[in-house]
């Protein structure tokens, strides 16, 4: 029987994950006089930024401008730690101004951030469950090494990616694409409560996948070949599908800051079924064999067919996670819209802008208006208080989320969380009745976030 430990320590504001919203929640929170402690899972912080090699954070800066206090924080410590730390990745309409950092150069910046900020971080704590007390979030409990330890705070953000605190305080939640279309409304028909009946049929989601790097290159005359022989890259692609290999939907090169060593982003093996589900672990098994065999099997083509700047590639690493675009997205007082991205549809409580396109990998690919605004509404539960969401699991159809889901746009509205948390303390009462226009003054004067 595992050990029952309380914790005792009494904490402002406990977040869940320390992915790029749990870092910008850390940083705002604490900037804001909060005592904080951020919990995760892994044993990194940091989520996709360091443990898949070399990929691009993007959407950190908009136009050569950072977009708030913890961006301009994240990105100031990457870059003192030299040109060994970070590669300034590409500026076009997907990516903006993306960094590619090196993720153990990524892991220290991040610990060296926290530690200015004044933020508490434990790793290796993975969030099993929450009490919930007349209505309210009062307590998480972690299993760790030394048993099931029970934390306690005044807030709580849910920034884990698969909204596990939020789902596992019994809030509602969506999944998978559900029954928007672009020139339809809002509709939310898949909502969900942690009891739903695992034997209906499952809904369609994000393909699962595994970046990689390769080392050993010619990056440039790679890259060139690639710019210069598109119709012959993509034949070959097809015939190494066709002869069996695992070859990707599509792949995104990116430069590394070792010599020779380019980061793989990938859209997932091109039969993987579209029905992969993030939570479920036989799933996950199979999305990393794929992944593997995705990366083993890049490397044998390049090879057999002498790609200039490749012929001599070898696999260097794999990422320690998979990359799940989405899992559970919790139901909020306001459920963010692919129409609501498409059309720039200006709120009242708007506490972030989304910068980027529609992209549901390999399901939808849009245009939206880069920039769109984003609600506080959707960062609150409809179900439960003394709970804030951030990143990818807040309150949004499939194709809502889908608009502008990358990382810098997921440290955005972690900033958003934690300085409503913040605030929400501050003024004695819970998040959803927080002023959302002292809110909106806060970001912009004192964690320099425009609006």
């Amino acid at each position: 029987m595992l050990r029952r430990i309380e914790e005792q320590t009494l904490y402002d504001i406990i977040i869940c994950g320390s992915g790029p919203a749990g870092l910008g929640a850390a940083v705002a929170a604490a900037e804001l006089g909060a005592k904080v402690l951020v919990l995760e899972a892994a044993g990194q912080p940091g989520g996709t930024i360091c443990a898949v090699p070399f990929m691009p954070v993007n959407r950190l800066r908009t136009e050569n401008r950072l977009r708030s206090l913890p961006h301009e924080t994240f990105v100031r410590h990457l870059q003192v730690l030299g040109a060994d730390a970070v590669y300034e990745g590409p500026n076009d309409k997907i990516n903006g101004d993306g960094f590619c950092p090196h993720p153990e150069y990524a892991e220290m910046a991040i610990y060296n951030m926290l530690d200015e900020a004044g933020a508490e971080l434990r790793l290796f704590s993975p969030v099993i469950d929450a009490e919930v007390e007349d209505g309210r979030v009062t307590a998480v409990i972690t299993r760790e090494k030394r048993g099931l330890v029970r934390y306690q705070a005044k807030r709580f953000i849910d920034a884990t990616g698969d909204g596990d605190l939020a789902a596992a305080a019994g809030c509602a939640f969506m999944e998978g694409r559900d029954s928007e279309q672009p020139d339809e409304g809002v509709k939310m028909e898949i909502v969900h409560t942690v009891t739903v009946d695992q034997s209906a049929e499952a809904p369609v989601h994000m393909p699962i996948t595994l970046g990689f790097s390769l080392c050993n290159m010619d990056c440039d005359r790679f890259m060139q070949w690639l710019g210069e022989n598109s119709a012959e890259y993509q034949e070959m692609l097809k015939k190494a599908d066709e002869q069996g290999l695992y070859v990707a939907a599509w792949y995104a090169f990116n430069h590394g800051t070792a010599p020779g060593v380019m980061g793989v982003n990938n859209g997932a093996w091109r039969h993987q079924k579209l029905t992969s589900n993030g939570l479920d672990a036989a799933d996950l098994t199979f999305a990393r064999r794929a992944g593997l065999r995705v990366a083993a099997d890049l490397v044998k083509i390049f090879r057999e067919n002498r790609v200039p700047g490749a012929e001599n590639c070898a696999l260097d690493r794999v990422g320690g996670i998979l990359g799940v675009r989405d899992t559970r997205r919790i139901a909020g007082e306001y459920v963010l819209s692919f129409a609501d991205s498409q059309k720039s549809q200006e709120f009242p409580d708007t506490i972030a802008r989304k910068y980027g396109a529609i992209d549901a990998n390999q399901l939808f690919i849009g245009t939206m208006d880069s920039g769109f605004a984003y609600p506080y509404r959707s960062l609150i539960p409809r179900d439960v208080d003394g709970l804030l969401l951030a990143g990818r699991c807040a309150s949004a159809t499939f194709l809502g989320h889908s608009a502008g889901k990358s990382m810098g746009n997921m440290m955005a509205l972690g900033c958003a969380a934690g300085a409503a948390a913040a605030l929400s303390i501050e003024n004695g009462m819970e998040p959803r009745a927080l002023d959302t226009d002292l809110l909106r003054n806060t970001l912009t004067e004192r964690l320099s976030v425009t609006l």
